[in-house]
């Protein structure tokens, strides 16, 4: 089999809509000249359009096509590819109103918040509109008569992460047969699939091409893989499988190899490995001052403190590594505050006049802020980083400039307009002007329709990432800017980066809005994944809250694996710099019918009921024990308070611990580290065992390694029992201390109020860096 360049590449999947798909062929292909032929299973029609590079598939028999095919890329020197084609599962389902009206729309997860098309018919007495729409969760509101608000006749309804709730959309799951499927073991060069449910077919793929004539039955309920002997040339590459039937899909597999062996332990894997990664999210000039040299608050008495420089820089984030801070925490990745050059000047938004201390208003986007430290600083810091086995991802900000920085000043015409035809102004218009609102008065946003902004912006950010050897990107206001933009960008780090250096990069954007919007931005040539905020939501809402059934969180983290996957690369947060921190709302100084912003100003939001410590636990127990990426902003870890921007913005707290900051701190460096440590935790499959208001059991399996994670979130200490006819050992090793009993398939355990456990079958634990009360000390 020929091996080329892009072997390193993995190809996302491609979910086929009812109607017709466009797939842009450079997000797989770098060198599309090279592409000879396209086929694909016979109920799918083909229009290339070798022009625009571009791809439409309608499907022509919906009966024949299975639920999961292929598209097969055939390029010159015999090279073929093979991107997996999942067939819809979106249902119509229709949405009555009975009110009196004029004009009634819809607006919700489903179509990114923006009504425009989503406009109800009246017939047979009632207003109506059909959602073509995948089953699960949606929040929702109607607009009836230009009027906001949620549905009448809906009593159910969601949290909307602003204090406020939206009308919930229940669309029920189908009752066909479900596929499940897992690791089972490995014998020498070939793996054995475990298959629970009705099987009719499957898919697997190594790497980008499919092998299954590689392949057969040992009987229904089992699978033979037998790895290619071309693997062995390649360091790292994957098998993936899918098993189906008419009904339904399996959860996808994903198994890495090393030079043609399953990986077999947490050593064998390294910095490219990005879905090994937990990130930790530094504020720059709010985490430590390394350099004092270097501060210079800007001189304005009008500027408050909380929105001035404190001194934070990049020489504080070397240093922070050279002590082991990160490594004894866990964290393989940093995720660094944008760096560029921020005015010396103050502005004023909403009536408060502020600094650009955060990095968000570039003046010069291709600089150094000098208040941050040099070129050489951030060099030594990437240095440093590597050399103690951490990535360095850096934020860049791409959808605006400040009106002083040279690019706008000397290209005016690079920026949307302000002003609509209406003589509005274009201030905050985050849905029916997605593409051209501004943020700020002084932030022009950047016209991404000019092809010479594509390329000035792109080729800014590829010199960053060369010059300074950076591992990849977090991306600001992703869905403001067009996808144009972020395929350039990819297609050039691929071609400069990527293939030449066989370097994965990482590249993760900020997305507010539904499953559908974020897929809009997540494939092969776009980034790797977005922040999950919806799941975040629902995550803490079943852990602030008693009255909220756990039911919740778990369907809206199914829909999560059905839409991206069992093995995305989605961001699971613990909150970020934009919204207040979990312990003031789960230490009871907060609540959500406050304005966080205003209380964050009026007085000093503090944990006053030790208990939140036990609640964020339980957010960072959930967020290192299940698919996807976590990602800690700075002070979570220990559980610094703050209410909205910019009192959750406090410098970091290195000195002073409480009792109870200590404590979280520890166990949060040990949940962190037993992540790092198990690939079951990473690659390894997900299934809910119990899910009850008060108490969640899921189990994680990576072929004979598996952890049962285990909540009991109510106000009193619980025995907890449940049956898994697969487990084969005789006793587990428990994280936080706890005695199970296993009586042959029955699992019991008692937990405390407001507590998880993590129950491991293997003693994996005496490999995890044991916390110790120096860890917090700088």
């Amino acid at each position: 089999m020929a091996i080329d360049s892009q072997c390193n590449i993995l190809f996302s999947p491609v979910t086929l809509t009812l109607h017709e798909t466009e797939i842009v062929l450079s997000d797989y292909i770098v060198d599309v000249s090279q592409i000879i032929d396209i086929s694909a299973h016979s109920a799918i029609e083909i229009w290339h359009n070798v022009k625009k590079h571009v791809v439409s598939l309608e499907i022509i028999d919906n009966q024949a096509l299975p639920l999961v095919s292929i598209l097969t890329i055939t390029c010159k020197n015999n090279l073929q590819y093979d991107i997996v084609l999942l067939k819809s599962k979106k249902i119509v389902h229709t949405i009555r109103f009975t009110g009196y009206a004029r004009n009634v729309q819809i607006a919700g997860d489903f179509n990114s918040w923006n009504p425009q098309g989503f406009d109800f018919i009246y017939k047979e007495g009632a207003w109506n509109f059909e959602l073509e729409i995948e089953p699960g969760n949606y929040a929702y509101q109607l607009i009836v008569d230009g009027v906001w608000a949620n549905d009448p006749s809906n009593s159910e309804v969601l949290e909307n992460g602003y204090g406020g709730y939206n009308s919930l959309l229940r669309v029920p799951f189908s009752k066909g047969n479900d596929i499940f499927i897992d690791t089972q073991k490995v014998l020498t060069d070939n793996i054995v699939i475990h298959v629970d449910g009705a099987l009719s077919d499957y898919l697997v793929l190594w790497q980008n091409t499919v092998i299954n004539e590689q392949f057969t039955f040992q009987h229904l309920e089992k699978l033979l893989i037998t790895i290619p002997q071309y693997a062995k040339d390649i360091a790292r590459s994957y098998l993936r499988v899918y098993c189906f039937n008419h009904n339904s899909v399996s959860n996808d597999i994903c198994i890495p190899l090393q030079y043609g062996q399953v990986v077999s332990s947490y050593k064998e894997l390294n910095r490219n490995d990005k879905e090994a990664q937990v990130i930790y999210f530094v504020l720059v000039d709010r985490f430590y001052n390394g350099n004092t040299k270097n501060n210079k608050p800007i001189k304005d008495p009008a500027i408050h403190p909380k929105q001035n420089f404190h001194g934070g820089d990049i020489c504080g984030i070397t240093k922070k590594i050279k002590e082991g801070y990160f490594t004894k925490l866990g964290v393989n990745t940093i995720w660094v505050s944008p760096l560029v050059k921020n005015p010396d000047k103050a502005c004023e938004k909403h009536g408060v006049k502020s600094a650009g201390y955060h990095g968000y208003w570039p003046v010069d986007s291709g600089a150094v802020d000098s208040r941050f430290g040099t070129s050489e600083d951030l060099k030594e810091l990437v240095n440093t980083a590597h050399s103690h086995n951490i990535n360095i991802i850096l934020d860049y900000v791409a959808n605006h400039v400040h009106q002083d920085n040279p690019i706008i000043i000397q290209h005016p015409d690079w920026c949307t307009p302000l002003l609509l035809p209406d003589g509005s102004k274009n201030i905050g218009r985050w849905e029916d002007q997605r593409f051209t609102t501004w943020f700020e008065e002084f932030l022009p946003t950047l016209d991404y329709d000019k092809p010479e902004v594509v390329e000035t912006m792109t080729d800014i950010a590829v010199t960053w990432m060369k010059k300074y050897n950076l591992d990849g990107f977090r991306h600001d206001a992703t869905k403001h800017i067009s996808t144009v933009f972020w395929r350039t960008l990819t297609k050039k780090l691929k071609q400069e980066i990527v293939i030449p250096q066989s370097k994965r990069l990482y590249q993760i954007g900020e997305t507010f809005g539904g499953r559908e919007m974020l897929q809009t931005y997540i494939n092969s040539g776009i980034h790797d994944g977005q922040f999950s905020f919806n799941l975040y939501y629902e995550t803490r809402s079943a852990f602030l809250y008693q009255d909220v059934h756990f039911e919740k969180l778990a369907t809206c983290l199914t829909q999560e694996l059905l839409c991206f996957g069992n093995h995305h690369m989605l961001g699971n947060i613990s909150g970020n710099h934009d919204m207040p921190r979990f312990i003031s709302y789960a230490g009871e100084d907060l609540w959500m019918n406050q304005n966080a912003e205003h209380e964050g100003w009026q007085r000093h939001i503090v944990v006053k009921n030790p208990v939140g410590y036990k609640k964020l636990l339980m957010l960072h127990a959930f967020n290192c024990s299940i698919p996807g990426i976590p990602v800690i902003y700075y002070g979570d870890e220990l559980g610094m308070p703050g209410g909205g921007d910019p009192d959750n913005r406090r410098p970091m707290k290195f000195f002073g611990l409480t009792e109870h900051e200590q404590k979280t701190l520890c166990t949060t460096q040990l949940l962190v580290n037993l992540r790092t440590h198990n690939l079951s935790l990473l690659y390894g499959t997900f299934r809910f065992i119990r899910v009850d208001k008060h108490v969640m059991i899921y189990k994680r399996k990576y072929f004979e390694e598996f952890v049962y994670v285990i909540f009991n979130k109510s106000n009193t200490k619980q025995a907890i029992w449940f049956d898994d006819f697969e487990c084969s050992v005789s006793a587990l090793y428990s994280l936080m201390g706890n005695t199970s009993v296993i009586k042959k398939t029955n699992i019991s355990i008692e937990l405390e109020s407001l507590s998880f456990d993590i129950l491991c079958s293997h003693d994996t634990l005496k490999e995890v860096i044991k916390p110790s009360s120096d860890y917090y000390i700088a």
